[in-house]
């Protein structure tokens, strides 16, 4: 007759926890995805030069609002 060791439900000798992975963590694999390339939305730069090229028409057309 068998002693000592573990046994499952039914009486059967089974492997120890210790040899079946105990403590070991399970970690997704992260397969590459091809990328989309997104344009621009923001130029600040764009958007700044275009304001300080107006600048000189706005104070001209208020100048006289003063």
């Amino acid at each position: 007759m068998w002693r000592g060791g573990r046994q499952n439900t039914k009486g059967r000798a089974v492997a120890a926890r210790s040899k079946t992975g105990r403590g070991l963590v399970t970690a997704p694999i992260l397969l590459p995805v091809p990328q989309v390339k997104l344009p621009k939305r923001l130029d600040l730069a764009r958007d700044a030069e275009r304001a300080l090229d107006s600048l000189p028409g706005l104070i001209v057309a208020n100048w006289g609002a003063v």
